[in-house]
């Protein structure tokens, strides 16, 4: 699992309004309709041959959901903390599907490398799609 804090010039509830724009988009294409959508834990959709499930959700405090397919299974986690700055971010992401005894430990360890710096740009430009959204 690779886990990553940053700091962010926003409050939690930009960043959740954002993403709740964004899911619910994301849900109703999906879905094929425009009915209203609620975000919450239970919530689940499917986009192509990916199934998402929202198995955590706090508005304002963490979002936590798992995406599967059939060559990989990731869950991604947000949870964030207001300060006198903006918010503290904390990204996890756990590639379910990864089983470690089956590379070796420089093979693991070059995984987790490519993971952690593809989730620090995923992070960064959530950062930036959120300050944007909120101007």
């Amino acid at each position: 699992m690779i886990t990553i804090t940053d700091q962010a010039s926003f409050k939690a509830k930009d960043f959740f309004n954002y993403l709740d724009m964004q899911l619910t988009q994301a849900i109703k294409k999906a879905r094929g309709n425009d009915l209203p959508i609620k975000i919450a834990a239970g919530t689940s959709y499917q986009q192509r041959n990916v199934k998402a499930d929202i198995t955590e959700y706090e508005f304002g405090k963490k979002y936590v959901s798992v995406f599967k397919s059939p060559k990989l299974d990731v869950k991604i986690a947000y949870y964030l903390e207001d300060n006198d700055h903006g918010c503290k971010i904390t990204f996890n992401e756990d590639v379910l599907s990864y089983d470690e005894k089956k590379h070796s430990n420089i093979g693991t360890w070059f995984y987790n490398w490519q993971l952690k710096q593809g989730a620090k740009k995923q992070l960064k430009q959530m950062k930036r799609n959120v300050l944007a959204y909120a101007k």
